[in-house]
């Protein structure tokens, strides 16, 4: 249906734009101001403009509905929950691992928590707008780099220096998530207002 919309909307564009071209190169009859394709112009300009807002109607439509906004937000949420999850139980044992269990640890929650939303970076960016996209994006990018720099440290067995840096990881990727939450109201809320 969508898809049918958009071609009916780009069909009446164009025809109506070709007609217009055409009829608009009649040069007016002798000792008149106008041409008498004027109506025709007229006609095909109207239908021009309908096919536009027809086709732009439809793209508005698709990119709401195609994006599954919500869900995407949603995911994005949980994974960050997941994450803040991980986050935490790695906190209570954090003093017990050594530094290769460090990396091990860290680059689980790499994998399979941080690096599939930082991959949605594009639908974040579309789905929240740029300003709110990037700031939750620039939240999980900042925890991320945390966290490399922790698998730095404990390759280089600075111990201490993973004990000042680990809160800050957890408040990045609290911070994300809040956002995520955030954002995701207003857009819930706004698109119930239409």
């Amino acid at each position: 249906m969508r898809t049918l919309g958009l071609l009916l909307g780009l069909l009446l564009f164009l025809v109506g734009i070709i007609s217009a071209l055409i009829t608009a190169a009649k040069l007016p009859i002798i000792n008149t101001n106008w041409s008498d394709m004027l109506l025709l112009y007229s006609i095909s300009i109207f239908f021009a403009c309908i096919g536009l807002l027809i086709y732009y109607k439809f793209q508005s439509l698709q990119s709401i509905t195609d994006n599954s906004s919500c869900v995407l937000c949603s995911n994005i949420a949980e994974q960050l929950q997941k994450l803040i999850s991980e986050l935490n139980k790695l906190e209570t044992e954090i003093f017990t691992l050594e530094a290769v269990e460090i990396t091990n640890r860290i680059n689980i929650l790499l994998n399979n928590y941080v690096l599939p939303c930082s991959a949605a970076r594009q639908e974040i960016t579309e789905l929240l707008g740029h300003y709110q996209g990037s700031e939750v994006l620039i939240s999980i990018a900042n925890g991320e780099r945390l966290l490399n720099r922790i698998c730095s440290a404990a390759s280089d067995e600075k111990i201490q220096e993973i004990y000042i840096i680990y809160p800050k990881v957890l408040f990045h990727f609290e911070e994300a998530y809040c956002k995520c939450i955030h954002y995701q109201t207003c857009l819930l809320n706004s698109q119930q207002k239409c």
